[in-house]
């Protein structure tokens, strides 16, 4: 695997990783701007340019657009981070400058019609309530509100009703034309692709523009402790209810460090048969699901959460095994040596059989301000301090970051109605 970047003089990366022995090829467009960038009256603006993608451009109508995807596409979609908006296209290899071509193409010269925003305005708000009626994303949001007070991992990313409701059609113009410039824009080729024929694709379809975007920074708040400690959900006719724990985890640290949070999430509830589960549902039958996990969104923040589905009148005990083995320190040898054993087998299939989720990791070097040529030896170095982790490492790892004072508590219950 092997990538390269060249930056044009008007600020637009163009970005190849060549993966041997693939015949097909993944183009993403990506604009440097997402839902963190939503005004506070048009929550759920940048999530409409996702779903307008598909509605017509200057030269093609919609049916223009499904037909060429139906022909030459293996996938292509559209979707709305916190920090950046994709477009993306996969196709075999040799449809490459088409894919181009197709992304420039709703990238840049997507029309918009007020007939089709409306219309589609129904679906977003469906996908609002969906993500509404979900308890465990319920859960999460309001925990992280818990945990940061301005960073926008706090919000809702697809937006609000009224938000929604208010968009117009010059509203996405005028911020397509704010946002959608090549400073702000990000091509990447996966898979069997050479850079300069890559290079010289896009760049016949993106002419030099040097407009400059006024792109934002927020901090991760990890120094912070949290706004609240605790809040209660209610909601009615809720059998299960949830109980939701998590604390911030910086965003910048070193790779070990990274390596030896991931060996704790594993060894505490993020495989099968870890210390949450034997101790909560195991050895007690308190829960029917428990586990842990190391979340985040790449450039803005990083938290390590802990999930369990458990009986109401259970809350405050399960809460309270949850923080103890939490505290504890990390000292059983095999059990370690178990974990890395297998981590380190299951490391090397994924490096060594399939193509990584490389797109992944370079938007999160992107996002973070490194350099992304540093994704083709990031499974190297990875193995090799899977290698070479110590009981001491997870250790030092837990009493830096996982302290109780730095944990908020969300609990979702069923409301009690008369």
């Amino acid at each position: 695997m092997k990538i390269n970047e060249t930056i044009r003089k008007d600020g637009l990366r163009i970005i190849s990783c060549h993966v041997p022995n693939k015949r097909s090829v993944q183009v993403e467009l990506i604009s440097r701007v997402g839902s963190a960038y939503d005004p506070a009256d048009h929550q759920g603006l940048f999530h409409c340019f996702e779903h307008m993608a598909f509605k017509g451009t200057k030269t093609r109508s919609i049916e223009d657009l499904q037909s060429f995807s139906a022909k030459n596409l293996f996938g292509g979609n559209a979707a709305t981070g916190t920090l950046g908006t994709t477009y993306d296209a996969s196709v075999v290899d040799r449809k490459m400058p088409e894919a181009c071509e197709y992304l420039c193409d709703i990238y840049f010269n997507s029309t918009f019609p007020a007939r089709e925003l409306k219309k589609e305005k129904q679906p977003i708000l469906l996908e609002i309530a969906r993500r509404n009626d979900n308890d465990a994303q319920i859960a999460l949001h309001a925990l992280l509100q818990c945990l940061y007070k301005e960073n926008p991992v706090r919000l809702y990313g697809g937006g609000t009703v009224e938000g929604i409701k208010s968009i117009h059609r010059n509203d996405l113009m005028e911020e397509k034309k704010k946002w959608h410039i090549p400073s702000n824009t990000v091509a990447i080729a996966i898979g069997n692709v050479k850079h300069t024929n890559f290079v010289k694709e896009i760049s016949k379809h993106i002419p030099l523009n040097f407009k400059k975007a006024q792109c934002k920074q927020w901090s991760d708040e990890a120094d912070k402790l949290p706004v609240n400690k605790k809040k209660t959900i209610e909601r009615p006719d809720r059998e299960k209810n949830i109980l939701l724990l998590g604390c911030k985890i910086p965003i910048r640290l070193d790779l070990k460090t990274k390596e030896a949070l991931s060996f704790f999430n594993k060894l505490m509830g993020g495989q099968p048969n870890a210390r949450l589960w034997n101790e909560v549902r195991e050895k007690r039958g308190l829960a029917y699901a428990i586990s842990s996990s190391l979340s985040g969104n790449a450039g803005l923040a990083s938290y390590f959460l802990v999930y369990a589905e458990v009986n109401r009148t259970k809350l405050d005990t399960v809460e309270g095994i949850i923080r103890r083995v939490l505290n504890q320190p990390v000292t059983q040898k095999r059990e370690f040596e178990e974990l890395r054993e297998i981590s380190r087998d299951a490391f090397e299939v994924v490096a060594g059989e399939h193509a990584a989720n490389y797109e992944g990791e370079i938007w999160e070097k992107i996002a973070d301000g490194e350099p992304v040529k540093s994704v083709e030896n990031q499974d190297k170095k990875r193995l090799k301090i899977i290698k070479s982790l110590t009981i001491k490492d997870i250790e030092n790892a837990r009493k830096r970051f996982i302290r109780p004072e730095r944990f908020a508590r969300v609990a979702l219950i069923d409301r009690k109605t008369q």
